[in-house]
């Protein structure tokens, strides 16, 4: 998903109840947060644009493939709270990697993209509002 739409202005937001991520890495420079692998539980992926409101939820384990997601660091800050160990970010954030990320109530604005190489998303639904 890129945000380049209706209104470039306006990030995705994906929140989830829980998030485990393989081999996680982080570009402070280039505000990327790249992983091997993941499973999301209580996926949300929405964007408000123009009055309208576009959410894909799934009530289902997601897994995902090689995942990179651009999203400016600073404003993400609130979800430093997400992080299972404190310790991992610190480590992100020196550029080291994270064997396995653990997440949980995450809330992550994504002002770039998300690019994955592959997504099986049970349960999917998909609400334009």
């Amino acid at each position: 998903m890129r945000g380049d739409g209706v209104n470039s202005q306006a990030p995705f937001v994906l929140t989830a109840d829980r998030i485990v991520a393989e081999h996680a890495r982080m570009n402070v420079l280039a505000n990327l947060l790249t992983f091997k692998a993941a499973v999301i539980e209580g996926m949300n992926i929405a964007r408000s644009a123009d009055g309208v409101t576009l959410s894909i939820r799934s009530g289902g384990r997601v897994s995902v493939g090689e995942t990179k997601i651009q999203a400016t660091v600073l404003r993400n800050l609130a979800s430093i709270g997400s992080f299972r160990s404190k310790r991992d970010v610190i480590v992100l954030l020196a550029g080291g990697a994270i064997p396995k990320l653990e997440l949980s109530r995450v809330e992550l604005m994504i002002d770039g993209y998300l690019m994955t190489s592959y997504a099986e998303i049970p349960a999917m639904r998909l609400e334009v509002v």
